[in-house]
């Protein structure tokens, strides 16, 4: 089941919806994750705790 965390970007300080199964890793307050043979990177104003909580929670 896939399940999405919502996050606001740095740049545009817009929310947005990461889908958890795509995430590959979490440091600081930039999320990486992979579509195919693409790497998204975001920076967002959550840290790092605040994340991993919603992670944790889905």
């Amino acid at each position: 089941m896939n399940s999405f965390i919502e996050v606001t970007d740095k740049k545009s300080n817009e929310k947005i919806l990461i889908n958890t199964m795509l995430i590959v890793d979490v440091r600081g307050n930039c999320i990486t994750t992979t579509l195919g043979f693409t790497i998204y990177k975001y920076k967002t104003l959550e840290t790092y705790e605040e994340i991993i909580e919603k992670l944790a929670a889905k």
